[in-house]
């Protein structure tokens, strides 16, 4: 399918929110991604194919995608999509994947590095226009607290929600198994979610086995092309 591109916003720090409509009914699942292709010339090695999470919610009905650019080091995919105009338009598969939450009678711990908040703004964003609650501890890593993603909106769910809380790890304030095991105590038999950079998600991965926590109440979100939070 096409999509076109509408506008793009900055959020906060090097963190660019890029809104796309389309001209055909797209429906999709909080916490799900889309596969996209936009054809450039000059394209680096990384090619003209990504995969981004929809930071937005089904509610909304204009798909976000929200990323980090580094107007000097970006790739050339990244340079091409900040490129973009009102009206031009964007290769896109439908979306997919499996990282959503299936069943709100279950309690919850997200563990977040930096951009892996986002397919978790989806499914609170969600979750709060359905008047739907969620019972879910979140561990949010951040490198600094200036530049945490989407703090505000984040927190406005805190204080709406009752059963949500959020814990900010930041800078050398790692989440160690300590923070999982507290996190995972105030609630009753909870499902893991992991989303963040590449290592971080396998380090958690790794931890979980560790710690006995089986695939059957733990999840992964893998952010390819970032080495830290």
């Amino acid at each position: 399918m096409q999509l076109r591109f509408k506008e793009k916003t900055p959020a906060v720090g090097d963190i660019m929110n890029f809104v796309f409509t389309s001209d055909q009914p797209v429906s999709w699942l909080p916490g799900q991604f889309i596969h996209y292709t936009l054809p450039h010339k000059d394209a680096d090695q990384r090619g003209d194919e990504r995969w981004f999470t929809i930071s937005s919610a089904p509610h909304e009905g204009e798909i976000h995608l929200t990323t980090r650019i580094n107007r000097e080091y970006s790739s050339s995919f990244k340079q091409n999509l900040m490129s973009m105009n009102a009206g031009d338009t964007i290769e896109a598969d439908l979306p997919e994947g499996d990282f959503t939450v299936d069943d709100l009678s279950r309690d919850y711990v997200f563990v977040v590095g930096g951009i892996g908040i986002t397919p978790f703004l989806s499914i609170l964003k969600h979750l709060d226009h359905e008047g739907k609650g969620i019972r879910a501890e979140l561990l949010y890593a951040n490198r600094d607290e200036s530049t945490i993603p989407f703090k505000d909106e984040l927190e406005s769910f805190g204080r709406k929600h009752p059963g949500f809380n959020i814990t900010h790890f930041i800078g050398g304030n790692l989440i160690d198994e300590a923070a999982l095991r507290a996190a995972g105590e105030k609630l009753n038999d909870p499902i893991y979610f992991v989303s963040g950079p590449e290592p971080m998600v396998e380090a958690f991965e790794a931890k979980f086995k560790e710690m006995g926590i089986d695939e059957a109440h733990s999840k992964f979100d893998y952010f390819p092309g970032y080495d830290a939070v």
